[in-house]
């Protein structure tokens, strides 16, 4: 029942409220463009012209784009054009344009869409590649940098430009131009250059220069100049001698390249495999080791470090000299005798002396007897003293040398031994056996005399023989028998 007593109230409500008007746009307004070209270059410049059918209330224009731009002008023209550069693709599409009134509401009210207009923009020239001529984007001061860049074959007319950063590349370069490609060329890098190269060219067309887009950036590290390598030579001292091992050893200051080391003696690079030498390469070092170092390879020692850069070797400074000395080894001693003959009398004394050739130095000196040692001695002069004080046959008979030692690098050096000398220890003659000898000669002499006394009394009288039958055998009478005539 309720329902049915509201249908007559809506319909009186309809009857005593007239029913709204509609409300409708304001219609579109005019839409040119200038100049009217197929196709638009990036630079040129477009006029849209917008204007609206009647010129009262007028508020403003909307000039928009299917890009997804909009610009809002606010005006009371009935006319109005927009203008503006031609940057890129993003500038074409369509494009159509609105203005604005004020409505008897005293409303603003945004006139339908004008007709579309549709602008083609040729995109720009394809982008360069950029390539350094260099196996490797890291180099090292003064060595050049060449840049390639090239475009897609074309007959237009073109022209190059490089960047580093966003500034050009003018100063100190070189620009070979070509029509596909063009190649920069910097005769001496420095350590501004370290950063972003980029490319590009301007294409010719329709008697305006069109620029490329950029190339894709390549990088460039330039380093300073690697630092001095170290050299260092075993033994420490740099001193040794003839025959010895040696090694020299040299440290690069740093790894971020391929390494080449060579070794130089006074000056001159010591050719691989020189007196037996050795080298090899661990990280940033390398050692040319001598098991046994030549004679007289004395002298100022020197290595240098060479780095790969970009396919040349680059060298470093030389390192600091570093002064070996080799030593001859201990040249034969002399070994003097006193007495100088070698013939020593029991109970003298005999003095040996072993003297070193060479300037002074410390040095231990050895003697030996039948190749024994006897004695030694450590001093800084160029010879040693030896004395026996009593002589005798057991101690100083026999074949005598010596030889001495020099140090070196805490070990000492030995010396040839001496030329042999013979020493032979004589016997003086006792006392005894001289007086016995002489008391003999006496009495002999005494004897003859006697006998020659008694020859001479022979000879002056006569013998005679008594009781002798037999007078031709004497022999068988006792000598008292035997008397002369004065009896």
């Amino acid at each position: 029942m309720g329902a049915l007593h509201l249908i007559p109230l809506l319909a009186s409500l309809q009857t005593l409220l007239p029913p709204a008007a509609p409300t409708a746009l304001p219609p579109p307004p005019n839409i040119t463009v200038t100049p009217e070209k197929l196709e638009y270059l990036i630079g040129d410049t477009i006029s849209i012209q917008c204007t609206a059918p009647w010129s009262k209330k007028i508020q403003g224009f909307q000039f928009s784009g299917t890009s997804g731009w909009a610009v809002d002008i606010r005006t009371t023209r009935k006319t109005y054009i927009y203008r503006f550069n031609v940057t890129g693709p993003k500038d074409g599409g369509a494009h159509a344009c609105t203005y604005t009134v004020i409505n008897q509401f005293r409303q603003t009210v945004r006139s339908q869409d004008s007709r579309t207009i549709i602008i083609s923009v040729k995109d720009r020239p394809p982008q360069p590649t950029l390539a350094l001529k260099s196996p490797s984007r890291v180099t090292v001061e003064g060595q050049p940098l060449v840049f390639l860049c090239a475009a897609p074959a074309t007959a237009a007319e073109r022209r190059f430009h490089f960047y580093k950063g966003k500034i050009e590349v003018i100063d100190g370069a070189e620009v070979i131009l070509g029509n596909a490609e063009a190649q920069l060329q910097l005769a001496e890098s420095d350590r501004n250059h370290t950063g972003n190269f980029t490319c590009r060219y301007e294409e010719k067309t329709e008697g305006r220069w069109i620029r490329s887009y950029l190339s894709q950036a390549v990088e460039i590290l330039v380093k300073e100049p690697a630092a001095a390598p170290r050299l260092a030579v075993e033994p420490p001292s740099g001193v040794l001698s003839e025959d010895d091992p040696f090694r020299l050893t040299c440290v690069a200051s740093r790894t971020d390249f391929k390494l080449k080391f060579r070794f130089y003696r006074n000056g001159a690079e010591i050719p691989p495999g020189h007196g037996g030498s050795k080298s090899g390469n661990v990280g940033n070092s390398s050692h040319l080791f001598f098991p046994r170092s030549p004679r007289r390879f004395s002298g100022r020692f020197s290595c240098g470090v060479e780095e790969e850069v970009g396919g040349t070797w680059v060298p470093a400074a030389r390192s600091e000299a570093v002064d070996v000395a080799v030593k001859d080894l201990p040249s034969q001693p002399a070994l003097l005798l006193e007495p100088a003959s070698g013939h020593v009398t029991d109970g003298d004394p005999l003095a040996l002396t072993c003297v070193a050739a060479g300037p002074l130095a410390q040095r231990k000196f050895t003697f030996y007897k039948d190749a024994a040692q006897q004695f030694s001695a450590m001093t800084s002069e160029d010879r040693a003293l030896f004395t026996i004080p009593v002589a005798e046959a057991a101690l100083t008979t026999g074949l005598f040398t010596c030889r001495y030692e020099e140090k070196l690098n805490d070990r000492w050096i030995p010396s040839p031994l001496s030329q042999s000398r013979m020493v032979i220890t004589r016997a003086r003659f006792p006392l005894i056996p001289l007086a016995a000898g002489c008391a003999a000669g006496a009495v002999t002499l005494l004897l003859g005399l006697l006998l020659a006394v008694c020859l001479c009394r022979r000879r002056r009288g006569g013998v005679h023989w008594k009781g002798l039958h037999n007078k031709e055998d004497a022999s068988t009478y006792p000598m008292a028998n035997v008397h002369g005539d004065d009896a």
